[in-house]
């Protein structure tokens, strides 16, 4: 069979070449000459390969004592679509699971309010340590684990489940999927800061809880949509609980996406969260957010993109009394020279009851040397910080602050694609 293939496919490879080589470059022909002679080298492994399944079958006819192989011909008819799928995750989870690690090494300096100075020139602020892989056809299994102020913990660890019906079921912990900017982590970031509208949300560190989480695709038209929901339990000391204790919310949420055109997309979304905060008996916060994405990346890799988000979080103390409401938003834009460069300015909108409004501004540069590394510079300035962001900063509520950001995020190891 693989020789009836080259015997079709060879002759219409010596037509196509005089074609391209008055439309291309000579760099083009000789890729194609190439990629040719790969497909050539994988055909023929393919048919050696089938010539010792063959032989081992003709081995097992002449003794029939031997067990265990079968002399039947392989067809791609004999081969069910969930057999397809269990074979592929077996394949891939018959070794080690698939391990990075990344490391991301940040330096910064600041000065802000009643002459407070800041200076770190690259520590490795963070580990990660990935680790990946298909159970089965049905189940998949992903474990993040981050070492950072010398320990270790699990960032991120939960099993995917698919389900009939085009369902996703994930079971353990995980990025709370709230607007864009939290659900990422941080290295797959532009920046190299959080949004100052998250931070005073929900603190420093990622809004994370453990739970299970149901999702479902729907295709209305030409656009492509989302539908979440989840019971999980966190320990955010902002939002939910000073005391750090474990409580229980449910949430929702929906996304959708549609093409513009050939290059450019647009994403919406929602997200509601409820839950008990353990601040009083009975008392509860709500938590609601929007976010936009508008992107158009040309072929070449340029283009540019227009992100954001806005959050609010209503903390009840207790049942009949005013809540406290806390407003977080940003907007980040983003311009790609090609694929290594890109820049990027983000604006940043918080507010808290009886308090002033806070804002802050950055902008930055990014070289993505690789698939493997990339560095990024970045300033920012913060204007009458509240209380999360001046705790993070080390000032008093209401100071202003100047930073000058640096990132250098390295990876080995394979790694899935960051999300769009």
């Amino acid at each position: 069979m693989k020789k009836h293939a080259l015997a079709w496919l060879l002759p219409c490879l010596i037509i196509l070449v005089p074609y391209y080589a008055e439309a291309a470059g000579a760099d083009e022909i000789q890729a194609l000459k190439d990629q040719i002679n790969i497909l050539i080298q994988k055909v023929e492994a393919l048919e050696a390969r089938q010539q010792q399944i063959q032989a081992a079958g003709e081995s097992k006819a002449d003794n029939p004592a031997s067990v265990g192989v079968s002399t039947a011909p392989l067809s791609v008819a004999s081969v069910t679509p969930s057999q397809s799928a269990t074979a592929q995750a077996t394949g891939e989870n018959s070794g080690n699971p698939a391990i990075s690690v990344i490391g991301t090494f940040a330096g910064s300096a600041m000065r802000g309010g009643n002459a407070v100075h800041q200076r770190n020139f690259l520590p490795m602020s963070e580990g990660e340590f990935v680790f990946g892989a298909e159970v089965d056809a049905h189940t998949r299994l992903d474990v993040t684990v981050t070492a950072a102020n010398g320990a270790m913990a699990a960032e991120e660890a939960y099993v995917t489940s698919r389900l009939p019906e085009g369902f996703h079921l994930r079971a353990g912990r995980k990025f709370i999927p709230l607007g864009r900017a939290n659900e990422t982590h941080p290295h797959a970031l532009i920046y190299a800061d959080t949004p100052n509208g998250l931070t005073n949300l929900f603190g420093p560190d990622k809004f994370i809880g453990e739970g299970v989480f149901l999702d479902h695709p729907l295709y209305i038209g030409e656009s492509a949509h989302n539908l979440l929901l989840g019971f999980f339990q966190n320990a955010n000391q902002v939002a939910f609980d000073p005391t750090a204790t474990n409580r229980f919310s449910g949430m929702g949420r929906w996304t959708g996406m549609w093409d513009l055109n050939d290059t450019a997309t647009l994403e919406l979304g929602s997200t509601y969260i409820n839950g008990n905060n353990g601040i009083a008996v009975n008392s509860r916060t709500d938590i609601l957010g929007a976010h936009l994405a508008l992107k158009n990346l040309e072929f070449d890799h340029s283009g540019w993109s227009i992100e954001g988000e806005w959050n609010r979080s209503c903390i009840g103390t207790s049942p009949g009394l005013a809540r406290t409401i806390t407003d977080g938003a940003y907007l980040l834009g983003e311009y790609d020279f090609n694929r290594n460069w890109q820049s990027f300015a983000r604006a940043d909108f918080s507010r808290m009851t009886g308090h002033q409004s806070e804002t802050a501004y950055t902008g930055g540069l990014a070289w993505k040397v690789s698939e493997f590394q990339r560095l990024t510079v970045q300033y920012k300035h913060t204007r009458n910080a509240l209380t999360e962001s001046a705790a993070r900063l080390g000032l008093a509520a209401g100071d202003s602050a100047d930073e000058a950001l640096f990132r250098w995020v390295v990876a080995i190891g394979p790694h899935g694609a960051h999300k769009y």
